[in-house]
């Protein structure tokens, strides 16, 4: 072989070397977002989780409220006819 080859074959060589380690460094970068993505997944159920309980906590505290100062009876009644139909609904799964 000439010179003139063996310099574009060691170049080649770099060239081969340096995409090798550029792939394994994406693969690397690409597998710390996954991760990262899960945790953000699971952090953003645990959230809409959280979201929903606080919504029934609202709703709780308003028919509270207004069981208590007398006002918003109507909205009362309704939230407590619908957890009595709740309540109704698991005993008669319980039944069966």
């Amino acid at each position: 072989m000439t010179a003139k080859e063996d310099a574009v074959i060691n170049e080649l060589n770099e060239k081969i070397e340096r995409l090798i380690k550029l792939y394994i460094s994406s693969l690397d970068k690409s597998r710390e977002m996954e991760a990262e993505m899960k945790e953000l997944q699971s952090r953003i159920e645990r959230m809409k989780s959280e979201n929903i309980k606080l919504h029934e906590e609202i709703k709780t505290l308003k028919v509270a409220t207004a069981i208590s100062t007398g006002e918003g009876s109507s909205e009362a009644k309704n939230r407590i006819s619908q957890l009595v139909r709740e309540i109704d609904k698991c005993i008669a799964l319980l039944n069966n």
